[in-house]
């Protein structure tokens, strides 16, 4: 259940819907991103062009006539916007043009998310950051199922979905339809253990390998003036992720704050002896001056407060954190972050457990009158042209081609005042639909370091567990029925703030974990924990085929 949560009024959408479903809406890197799909890519794309000869269609049109389709997308919280290069680009090729009906000025996606449902007017497309919630939508009606339209009119899509096993198990619901097209990931490493050399230099000290080695370092760090200014200012341990912040730092001991599978069993983590150790070694490091003081409370912003005032020394975090090696070369001399292993456990485990899934994309509403040519569209997006638009930008302006094939970025990305992703998305690239996210693209705008760090997670991929379903923004993602669902979610509604609440008091001193501990687990009892265990379990069988 994401902590974020809403209680989708599916009733009071159907009742605005029921007169408006048979309604109508308004109006090829060099290979396909997925290498798996890439196999059948000659084959595909001499489908789709026999296809379109047939329909009389040239290049890469959709439509012979112009038609424009409403959007309801608000990523990270930025609503589409149809003027962006890549949209203008994407409908000069296409003759397909997107409508956003997210207000520009409207920075909540939840609230602008709730808005639509509650209305009862559905854009034609939706996208929203929940998965689970867009499943819902179809199984209430809101989205339409795409199973046959896949089969008939997306053959890219289908490609994929043959070939990429994780792809295509994000694309089904437990109903067995397909509500949303993913948003896949080609790379597995996602954020990565990133620790100040110039600090270690200076105390004589080594990369750490475990977590004991870990606690000696960051105590080091806090007690022996790493950046020389004669004070004890200096914060080992931060992070920018967040609430899901403290499960950063329970990582370290393999535990959490909620639901974690081990060997082939759900487990609830603070009912485990993990949790206890965890715990209690953050109590300790908090107590310490290890932790970030301000770690419940900083937020997005700790990471470039504290490194750019040379008073952060250690973090979990994206490969972005590498870049500060350049952007604060002058104003702190020697200045340098470079990632390392995963710290072994108090078991002797080396374990990462951020890593890449395909995520939510986008669906086609049941107020589309039109799905056969909005499914089109979604597959242009998995063609060789649609994932270069959508990855890369617009070629000889964001991005060229070298004489091998490969691209590169301009200094257009490279040099802008935004970061390179920030520059990508801010003209349309790499925002949320349905698509391959293609890994090269990541790897063109990286720093050295960073290249390093990715390098690095990627060739161990042991250190990822092979059974684990997806695990985002620190939350086990499990496909539920439609009754286990409303259940588990009102369930843990009670428990999830409790142990959010708990856990705070415990690692501030407020409270006395020892004393506290037997009674929270009773209460986590009272509060229905073994029914929330016996879904979950319920839920991952199902992802391991045991259903």
């Amino acid at each position: 259940m994401k902590k974020d949560s809403r209680k989708v009024m599916a009733l009071m959408l159907l009742a605005a819907m029921t007169a408006s479903m048979t309604a109508g809406c308004s109006g090829k890197s060099g290979e396909t991103t997925s290498t798996t799909a890439a196999s059948q890519a000659a084959g595909t794309e001499a489908a789709a062009t026999e296809a379109a000869t047939e329909s009389g269609l040239e290049g890469s049109l959709i439509s012979a006539e112009p038609k424009e389709f409403t959007i309801f997308d608000n990523f990270n919280n930025m609503p589409f916007d149809s003027n962006w290069q890549v949209w203008q680009e994407v409908q000069k090729r296409t003759n397909i043009g997107l409508k956003g009906t997210v207000a520009l000025t409207n920075s909540n996606e939840d609230e602008a998310f709730n808005l639509m449902l509650s209305s009862g007017q559905l854009a034609d497309i939706i996208s929203y950051k929940d998965s689970s919630e867009l499943e819902k939508l179809g199984r209430d009606g809101g989205l339409i199922p795409l199973n046959d339209l896949i089969d008939q009119y997306a053959p890219h899509i289908k490609a994929v979905m043959e070939e990429d096993d994780r792809f295509r198990q994000a694309c089904y619901s437990l109903d067995g339809n397909i509500y949303y097209i993913p948003k896949n990931q080609e790379l597995l490493s996602a954020e990565y253990w990133w620790i100040r050399k110039d600090w270690l230099d200076k105390l004589g000290l080594e990369v750490p390998t475990t977590v004991d080695e870990l606690h000696d370092v960051l105590y080091a760090f806090r007690n022996e003036d790493p950046n020389g200014n004669g004070q004890k200012d200096e914060v080992p341990l931060f992070d920018r992720a967040g609430w899901k912040m403290p499960e950063e730092y329970l990582y370290l001991w393999d535990t959490s704050t909620t639901f974690y599978p081990r060997d082939g069993k759900m487990t609830f983590e603070p009912l485990e002896e993990n949790f206890k150790t965890g715990v209690k070694g953050m109590i300790q490091w908090y107590e310490e001056g290890i932790l970030d003081p301000e770690f419940f409370t900083r937020g997005s912003s700790a990471r470039d407060t504290l490194l750019s005032g040379n008073l952060g020394g250690c973090t979990h975090d994206w490969v972005s954190a590498g870049n500060y090696n350049t952007s604060l070369a002058d104003a702190i001399p020697g200045f340098e972050m470079v990632p390392f292993a995963p710290p072994a456990d108090q078991n002797g485990n080396v374990k990462e457990r951020v890593s890449r899934y395909p995520g939510a994309g986008w669906g086609i509403s049941s107020m589309c009158s039109d799905p056969e040519t909005v499914i089109k569209f979604m597959d242009y997006f998995f063609t060789e042209e649609g994932d270069a638009l959508m990855n890369w930008g617009i070629e000889g302006d964001t991005y060229t081609v070298n004489a091998d094939g490969t691209r590169q970025f301009t200094d257009k990305v490279l040099k802008s005042e935004l970061t390179p992703i920030g520059y990508l998305r801010s003209i349309g690239s790499q925002y949320r639909i349905g698509m391959c996210q293609d890994g090269d693209y990541e790897k063109a705008v990286m720093t050295e370091i960073g290249k390093e760090a990715s390098d690095m997670y990627d060739s161990h991929p042991e250190w990822f567990g092979t059974d684990m379903p997806p695990y985002a923004d620190g939350e086990i993602e499990l496909k539920y029925t439609a009754e286990d669902d409303t259940e588990y979610k009102n369930i843990m509604a009670s428990i999830q703030p409790y142990v959010e609440e708990k856990f705070q008091s415990w690692v501030l001193g407020v409270n006395d974990f020892e004393a506290d501990y037997d009674d929270f687990i009773a209460e986590l009892k009272a509060r229905g924990i073994d029914r929330a265990l016996e879904i979950n379990q319920k839920a991952y069988d199902t992802y391991l085929g045991k259903n």
